[in-house]
């Protein structure tokens, strides 16, 4: 992943086991489960967050101490919610930095970890990608029994071929008797996300497929995160709705998104414009 869940959780600075597929535009949100993305920083006080959202994803961008994750991932833990830490292959200095990570979540009872690539464009340790992790035994070692790998329906401009990288993961987890779903980036073009599900479903993949979908945010906002992010199909999308309505400052949300998409098991979240505004566009469906 680019930055797959890293550079596009900052906030808004102008603002600031499988489930049941959904194939229908009008599935009853109050019942669904979501899945959330924080930073470290964010993670002291989730109270706002309803109970809608369970699993509470904790971010590793380049920069960040290992220190300040598995902090996060006990504030976490104590507040009653569970915690899922990224783990970046090249955001890791050390095998004792990913040990420590894995550490952590044995201590607090985390069995599911995300892996990525990281936003780095190089590695700043002995890890270079997601295979480098999985390779090390060391996931089982400390009890890892899930894993979420992640999904560029729009592409990847880390990787040439991001569908075949995804294949070969999931087939590693099976191989290794690991359980695995598969967590995408953000989008905000649904014809382009249904059109990628349907595709690893006819290539015979029935893991769990999680969507991420931005919360409310500008289109300004958007904008950026999709330049950083690489998504470059959203990323037209969102320029024709800003240039031709003169929207750049007012606030999107994604409930047309949500009744475009098909085929998903769950969504995710990415709070760009800020947590509370996320946690308050949910409590109000």
């Amino acid at each position: 992943m680019t930055t797959l869940h890293q550079a596009t959780l900052a906030t808004d600075d102008l603002a600031t086991e499988h489930i049941t597929p959904h194939l229908a535009p009008d599935s009853t949100l109050s019942s669904e489960k979501w899945s959330l993305e924080v930073l470290p920083r964010d993670a002291t006080d989730l109270s706002p967050i309803p109970n809608a959202i369970g699993e509470i994803y904790v971010s590793m961008i380049p920069g960040e101490t290992v220190e300040s994750v598995i902090e996060a991932l006990k504030h976490i833990r104590a507040q009653g919610k569970t915690p899922v830490p990224h783990i970046a292959a090249r955001n890791l200095e050390s095998d004792k930095a990913l040990r420590s990570v894995l550490i952590a979540c044995a201590t607090l009872d985390v069995h599911r970890v995300l892996l990525i690539g990281g936003g780095a464009t190089h590695a700043t340790g002995p890890y270079a990608e997601v295979m480098d992790l999985l390779e090390t035994g060391l996931l089982a070692d400390y009890g890892i029994t899930h894993i979420d790998i992640a999904g560029h329906p729009e592409g990847n401009p880390d990787d040439p071929d991001p569908e075949q990288s995804l294949i070969a993961k999931l087939n590693w987890a099976d191989a290794h008797s690991m359980r695995s779903r598969i967590l995408t980036q953000w989008s905000f073009d649904a014809p382009a996300v249904n059109s990628w599900i349907e595709r690893l479903r006819a290539l015979g993949f029935k893991q769990p497929v999680h969507v991420g979908i931005p919360g409310p945010a500008t289109l300004k906002a958007l904008l950026r995160y999709a330049t950083v992010c690489g998504v470059k199909t959203s990323s037209q999308v969102l320029k024709r709705q800003g240039l031709s309505l003169g929207r750049l400052l007012l606030i999107n949300k994604p409930d047309q998104l949500i009744r475009d998409l098909r085929g998903y098991d769950q969504l995710h979240l990415f709070p760009f414009g800020g947590l509370v505004r996320t946690t308050e566009w949910l409590k109000q469906r």
